[in-house]
C-alpha cells in the first residue's frame, strides 16, 4: 500500500473516532504461538472476530490519565486476596461489559463485547450489533443464539428467574413490563421497552458490575444442563452426582452457570467466558488464571491482548498481611489495600520493594452509616424513620476530624447531606421527643429505655473501621445517643442483613461518582430490607414503603430512564431529596487512595479513578 494511501486511511479513521490497526497481520503471545505450532489452536486470525476491539490512546483510559504504550508479552501478575474464592482485583481487571466508556465514566459509551448499538428516537428501543467471529474461550462462536437462550430459557423461565430483574423492566420499576427481545439475524438483536429508558446503556456498561453475562450466556455449554434441551433421564445422574435431590435441576443448572460475580470462584474453571484470562486452577491458598486464546481485543499494532500471560493471587489472612507482601515487593498491584496513614512506610520501602505509589481518586464514598428502617423493632422504627433523627445524626459528625485523622487530608467532608452542627443536632433530638436522659446522661427512646444504635459491620479496609469508631464516639459523646460498634465477618453481615436482623451498619455507596445516573443505588437493602423487597418484586413481597420513600425510589427510576435532555433536572431533584431526607449518612467524599504497582509494570494510569485504571488491566504489561 502506498504511503499516501496509508496516511489518508489513518486520517479518515481518526475523523470517524476509530483507532486504526496498522499491522499487516495480527500478532499473538509466544505461549499461544507454540500451541498453534503444535496444532492445539487455530491461527490468531481465526480466533479473533472480523472487527476486533482496538485498544490505543484514550480508549480504555482518558488520554490525560494514561500515556498509552504498545506493550510486550509475558509475565505473571502477582496479587493477593482475603476471601476464599473471591478475588476483587481479578474481578475488576477481568470484567468485560457489553458496552464501555474510558475510565468507567458515563460519557461516550461505545461497544465493547458488542460491536455497536443504536437508540430509537424516543429512547425506548435499542438495536445491538455483535462482533462477527467473536468466540467463547473454548473456541465456539458467540451469536444471537446465546442472547435468545439467555432471554427465553433463563430470564423468562419462572423456575430459574422467579422475579424478572427490575432494571430490565419498563421504567426501571418492579411494576413495569419486562423488556422484549427481537432476534434480527445471527449478529443483530433489539431490546424494547414500553417507554423511554435513556440510562439503559449505563446498565450494560458499569451499573452494578453486571458484565456481559446478564444478556449473553454460552448456550452451547449450558443447554446440556437444561431440561428443555437435555431429557431429565440424562440430567438425573448428573444432579445426583452434584449431591442434589432428584428433580432439582434448577439448583443444578445454577451450580453450572457462571455469572459475572462468579468469575473468580472455583465454579468458573472450565466454563466458557469472554474475559482476558480464564480460571485454570484453585487451591486452598491461591487462584490462577491464564490468557484467553480467543480474547477479542488487539492493540493498534495488531497484538492480541492481554499482554500479561498469567494472574496468580494468593490468599492472605487479613489486610495487614497484604500490606507486608506489598512492602516486600511480593505483589504487582495492591488494589485498595493501601492505607493512607501508612504512606510514610510505603514511601520508605518503595525502592526496596520495587513499586511505584499512585494516589488515585476513589470511585465511591468511603464509609457511610446506614440505618435499617424496616427492622421489626417498633421503637427502633419510630425513631429512625423520623427524618429529624437522621438529620441530627448527620449534623453530629465532625467530618473535619475524620478527614484529618483517618484520611490525612486526602478527602473532603460530604456536602451531599447536612454538615456539622452539634447544637442544631441536639435541638432536633429534643424536638422529636428524645429529650429525656438516664442516670448517665444518655438519651431515652419512646419506651423509656436507653436508645442504642448497634453498628455491626465487616472490615475490608482500615479506614472504614476507623471512621465507624469515630462516628460512634461523636454520636455517643456529642449527641448522647449511645452508639456501639461490632466487627463481624462479611458472610455473617450478609446473612443478618438478608434476614432483616441488622439495625445499623457502615459501608459505602457509589453515590459520589455514579450519582450521575444513580443506578448503583436503587433502594439499598441496608436502609430498608423490606422496602427493597417490595420495590424489586413490584409490590408482591416485603413492606410497602411510605410516600416519601416511594418518591425517592421514583426519582432513582426517573434518573435512569429519562432522555438526556431531561436528566439534569431529575438529578438535581434527586440530590436535593437525598440531602433533605438523609437516607444514609455520608461521611466523606473526594477520597484519595494509594495504589502500589510494580515498577516493571507499564500502562498504569498516573491519575483518575483507580478502579478505572485496573478495569483496563488487559493493557498492563511488564517491561522486563
Amino acid at each position: 500500500m502506498r504511503k499516501s494511501t496509508v496516511l489518508l486511511l489513518i486520517g479518515a479513521c481518526l475523523l470517524l473516532g476509530v483507532t486504526p490497526v496498522l499491522a499487516a497481520k495480527y500478532n499473538e503471545a509466544p505461549m499461544l504461538q507454540e500451541m498453534v505450532k503444535a496444532g492445539k489452536l487455530p491461527p490468531v486470525e481465526q480466533r479473533l472476530p472480523k472487527e476486533p476491539f482496538v485498544v490505543g490512546p484514550g480508549v480504555l483510559m482518558p488520554k490525560d490519565d494514561l500515556n498509552f504504550e504498545i506493550g510486550r508479552y509475558g509475565g505473571t501478575e502477582r496479587l493477593v486476596h482475603q476471601t476464599p474464592g473471591w478475588e476483587p482485583s481479578v474481578f475488576i481487571q477481568s470484567n468485560e461489559p457489553l458496552l464501555l466508556a474510558p475510565g468507567l465514566t458515563t460519557d461516550n459509551i461505545k461497544g465493547n463485547v458488542l460491536r455497536d448499538y443504536t437508540i430509537s428516537s424516543d429512547g425506548s428501543s435499542f438495536t445491538f450489533y455483535m462482533r462477527d467471529g467473536l468466540k467463547w474461550s473454548d473456541g465456539m462462536p458467540v451469536t444471537t443464539e446465546d442472547v435468545r437462550f439467555t432471554y427465553e430459557d433463563f430470564l423468562l423461565n419462572k423456575d430459574i428467574t422467579p422475579v424478572f430483574p427490575e432494571w430490565m423492566k419498563t421504567g426501571a420499576r418492579g411494576t413495569g413490563d419486562p423488556m422484549k427481545l427481537e432476534i434480527i439475524d445471527r449478529y443483530t438483536f433489539r431490546i424494547s421497552f414500553g417507554g423511554p429508558y435513556g440510562g439503559f446503556p449505563v446498565h450494560l456498561h458499569i451499573s452494578g458490575w453486571k458484565g456481559y453475562t446478564e444478556f449473553l450466556k454460552p448456550a452451547h455449554y449450558l443447554k446440556q444442563f437444561h431440561p428443555k434441551y437435555t431429557p431429565m433421564e440424562k440430567l438425573e445422574p448428573m444432579i445426583q452426582k452434584a449431591g442434589l435431590a432428584k428433580g432439582e435441576w434448577v439448583a443444578f443448572f445454577l451450580q453450572k452457570d457462571v455469572r459475572n460475580w462468579d468469575l473468580t470462584r472455583p465454579k468458573a474453571q472450565g466454563f466458557p467466558v469472554l474475559y482476558p484470562w480464564v480460571l485454570v486452577e484453585t487451591t486452598p491458598t491461591s487462584i490462577s488464571f491464564e490468557r484467553n486464546p480467543y480474547y477479542f481485543k488487539v492493540d493498534t499494532a495488531g497484538n492480541q491482548l492481554p499482554y500479561i500471560d498469567r494472574l496468580r493471587s494468593q490468599l492472605v489472612a487479613d489486610a495487614e498481611t497484604a500490606k507486608l507482601k506489598i512492602l516486600a515487593g511480593e505483589t504487582d498491584h495492591s488494589y485498595e489495600y493501601g492505607v493512607l496513614s501508612e504512606m510514610p512506610l510505603y514511601r520508605e520501602n518503595a525502592a526496596k520493594g520495587g513499586y511505584n505509589i499512585t494516589l488515585f481518586d476513589l470511585h465511591r464514598t468511603a464509609a457511610d452509616l446506614q440505618l435499617n428502617m424496616t427492622h421489626p423493632d417498633p421503637v427502633w422504627q419510630r425513631v429512625v424513620r423520623d427524618v429529624r433523627f437522621r438529620r441530627a445524626l448527620s449534623m453530629g459528625i465532625d467530618r473535619d476530624e475524620i478527614v484529618d485523622a483517618v484520611y490525612f487530608g486526602y478527602a473532603a467532608p460530604s456536602k451531599s447531606v447536612p454538615g456539622y452542627d452539634p447544637v442544631k443536632a441536639n435541638q432536633l433530638l429534643d424536638e422529636m421527643g428524645l429529650d429525656k436522659r438516664d442516670s448517665e446522661g444518655f438519651r431515652l427512646g419512646p419506651d423509656g429505655k436507653r436508645f442504642v444504635i448497634p453498628v455491626e459491620y465487616s472490615v475490608p479496609f482500615k479506614e472504614l473501621q476507623a471512621t465507624a469508631e469515630l462516628v460512634a464516639d461523636h454520636w455517643t459523646n456529642k449527641l448522647r445517643v449511645q452508639t456501639t460498634t461490632k466487627v463481624i465477618e462479611a458472610a455473617l453481615r450478609g446473612t443478618r442483613r438478608s434476614a432483616n436482623e441488622l439495625k445499623a451498619t457502615v459501608a459505602w455507596h457509589h453515590w459520589t461518582l455514579w450519582y450521575l445516573f444513580a443506578a448503583f443505588y436503587t433502594g439499598d437493602e441496608n436502609i430498608g430490607v423490606l422496602w427493597n423487597q417490595w420495590r424489586t418484586s413490584g409490590g408482591k413481597a416485603g413492606e410497602e414503603p411510605p410516600a416519601e420513600v416511594k418518591k425517592f425510589f421514583d426519582l432513582i427510576a426517573q434518573s435512569m430512564t429519562v432522555l438526556p435532555q431531561d436528566r439534569a433536572r431529575v438529578l438535581s431533584e434527586l440530590r436535593q431529596n437525598v440531602y433533605d431526607n438523609v437516607w444514609w449518612v455520608i461521611t466523606v467524599e473526594e477520597v484519595k487512595y494509594a495504589v502500589m504497582t510494580s515498577k516493571r509494570m507499564g500502562n498504569v494510569a498516573s491519575k483518575g479513578f483507580g478502579i478505572g485504571a485496573q478495569f483496563a488491566g488487559e493493557q498492563y504489561f511488564f517491561r522486563q
